[in-house]
């Protein structure tokens, strides 16, 4: 009986094992995917007339478009995805201060809402958009419905569902006799002025986070590879990366080097220390892409010690051969950054547009920040959206801070997806969470 006992629970661990590799397997190319999507949103925006219909017809029927293939032009060279990352992007909402008055409490659980907030979370929009659909047509939430009618105003918005939002608007001007949320245009990145100066060179100057946010700057980078052979990159502000971010950049680095552009790169180790921060030998994270990314910014400093080494440690990480180190063949110079002034409102902390993946980044950053803080504020206005499995991560990485004697965290213009996202993760006991103010 030991013996067939043994059989068994050996059969079931070699199953469940099985199991696992074929979910990873399933999930392997999801930051891929993402990152994909993404450059397809680019090349579908280049042909995209600026200008938005004033109305759609009575016989279109209510969809999103979605991409089903990517623009392969844009691609230079793939490489392997390891651990799934979902895609989502929000805007926030605005609303109005009578109703969010007569609301309920806002970190008072309501379980429906907070399932909406979690389904939404984890990627699952229609089954999210539905429920809170049918909470709003039920009315049976009493004085928390003005919330369920304010998270699918975020959810359309989010899903630039511009019609299903203007037609929610009337239904929820009819029923509560007031102004309805305003659909909100994305806003266009301010661009730093290009310099005129006869002979001058191309630059291009990266953000503090590198995400997936620097498309539009890609985009740019392209449109300037084809007037110039010569381009300045400077990676001076850079302060964290993310693994879509270095996905991105390792493509339109390649691009360049299949092109054969010579490049002046500014601050070029800032960036691999800022690769080298998240990355450790033996963990596979989202994607092998920061990996990547290191190797080819090292092979460019034509650091070829450093970048034996890195490879080694790449090799041993994803089990596989390491790659040849290989000199650039065109020119390459180096740079140093200029001084960049500090932003002058320190009182707050600006948490990113999207939060996703690993957060031990963020919250180093945010630590960092509570070290001369009582009352650590985290501006939440340019947040969007939160990966239900980040959020778990972000919990985790707050609660020391907030048993810190004499300190306490306040998450300020939340969105109501993500605040009832918070309620549900329990972030409402380790922080206070206000809402986007209401108009």
């Amino acid at each position: 009986m030991k013996g067939q006992n043994t059989v068994i629970g050996q059969f079931q661990d070699d199953e469940a094992l099985t199991h696992s590799l074929t979910e990873k397997k399933h999930i392997a190319r999801a930051t891929e995917r993402k990152i994909d999507a993404i450059e397809f949103e680019m090349s579908r925006d280049m042909g995209r007339p600026k200008s938005v219909p004033s109305k759609v017809a009575n016989d279109e029927p209510l969809k999103r478009t979605e991409p089903n293939q990517f623009h392969s032009d844009f691609i230079a060279t793939d490489f392997q995805s390891t651990i799934a990352l979902n895609v989502a992007t929000t805007e926030l909402l605005l609303g109005h201060t009578e109703i969010q008055a007569g609301a309920m409490a806002q970190t008072e659980s309501v379980p429906l809402l907070e399932e909406a907030a979690i389904l939404f979370a984890t990627g699952q929009v229609k089954v999210a958009e539905h429920m809170l659909r049918s909470a709003i047509d039920l009315d049976n939430l009493g004085n928390a419905a003005p919330l369920a009618w304010f998270m699918l105003f975020d959810l359309y918005q989010i899903e630039q569902n511009q019609y299903a939002f203007e037609s929610l608007s009337l239904d929820y001007a009819g029923k509560y006799e007031t102004s309805p949320p305003v659909w909100r245009f994305p806003e266009t990145a301010k661009e730093e002025p290009e310099s005129k100066e006869a002979g001058a060179i191309p630059s291009l100057t990266f953000p503090a986070k590198l995400d997936g946010e620097i498309i539009k700057l890609l985009q740019k980078l392209n449109a300037l590879s084809e007037g110039s052979k010569v381009l300045k990159l400077d990676f001076g502000r850079v302060k964290t990366v993310d693994p879509v971010g270095c996905g991105l950049l390792l493509r339109a680095m390649r691009n360049l080097k299949k092109t054969k552009h010579d490049l002046v790169l500014v601050a070029a180790q800032n960036l691999t220390e800022q690769i080298r921060s998240i990355l450790e030998v033996g963990r596979r994270d989202e994607t092998e892409a920061p990996w990547l990314l290191l190797l080819e910014v090292l092979q460019l400093l034509q650091m070829k010690e450093a970048f034996e080494e890195s490879s080694i440690d790449y090799c041993v990480t994803f089990e596989v051969s390491p790659p040849a180190y290989e000199a650039p063949t065109t020119k390459v110079t180096t740079a140093v950054a200029e001084p960049v002034a500090e932003p002058e409102n320190t009182d707050c902390f600006l948490m990113p547009k999207t939060i996703e993946g690993n957060t031990d980044s963020l919250v180093k950053e945010i630590a960092g920040f509570a070290k001369n803080q009582d009352i650590v504020i985290l501006d939440c206005s340019q947040l969007e959206r939160v990966e239900f499995g980040a959020s778990a991560q972000l919990l985790n990485g707050l609660v020391p801070i907030s048993s810190t004697k004499g300190k306490s965290i306040q998450f300020h213009e939340v969105n109501y997806l993500v605040m009832h996202l918070f309620n549900a993760m329990g972030l409402k006991n380790i922080a206070a969470i206000f809402p986007r103010k209401q108009s």
